[in-house]
């Protein structure tokens, strides 16, 4: 019995860890031009230009598990219908009045899974479609306006579960949103099962 319940404890606690997928680390090779390390924070309670802002950039988890109805659009195509995500932001945004480029350049963000795609378009319309769908609960959206994503200099590159990424703002600021893979619970459920059998195989030959 306790081999089965070892088993069935291992295989809870995989099924949640493999429920999700969030940011796990946040690399910067220095600072902001205005002096500011990234971090990741907690989601905000609202991230419209005006309620929250920052000197260095930040990232926070949003929805973490969503089945998609639906293909979702991505920069320069989509990910189809069926597949298992989940949502990230990273934004820079000065305060309200402060029109001083702030430059933060080659900041590496890594998740606990591979990233499928990323919404940056410069007016913000790929973010503002699919917040009700994958923005964080309790936090509050803008709709799209102009120049909330990528314009200019500013870039992205993804090399697998890392995201590299360079952004200078003025105002308003740059506001990215990252969706992850989520692996599929099922397949983790049969090695659970898996693990449960074993226990099951042990206790009959010590009673044997």
């Amino acid at each position: 019995m306790k081999k089965l319940t070892i088993a069935a404890l291992v295989t809870s606690s995989l099924l949640a860890a493999n429920a999700s997928a969030s940011i796990v680390m946040v690399t910067d090779p220095g600072t902001s031009s205005k002096g500011n390390s990234a971090q990741i924070i907690a989601a905000p309670n609202a991230v419209t230009n005006s309620t929250v802002s920052n000197l260095g950039q930040q990232g926070f988890n949003e929805q973490q598990l969503v089945s998609l109805g639906s293909d979702l659009l991505v920069d320069g195509g989509s990910i189809v219908s069926g597949t298992n995500v989940a949502s990230h932001m990273i934004f820079l945004n000065n305060p309200n009045g402060n029109n001083s480029l702030n430059s933060h350049e080659n900041v590496v963000w890594e998740f606990s899974s591979n990233i499928l795609g990323v919404m940056s378009d410069s007016g913000g319309t790929l973010e503002a479609a699919s917040s009700a769908l994958l923005g964080a609960t309790g936090t509050t959206y803008p709709s799209a306006f102009g120049a909330r994503g990528f314009e200019g200099p500013d870039n992205y590159i993804i090399d697998g579960n890392k995201l590299t990424v360079s952004m200078y703002v003025t105002q308003p600021g740059d506001w990215i949103r990252v969706i992850t893979d989520v692996p599929e619970p099922a397949s983790m459920a049969l090695f659970g099962l898996g693990l449960m059998g074993l226990g099951f195989s042990r206790r009959r030959k010590n009673q044997a």
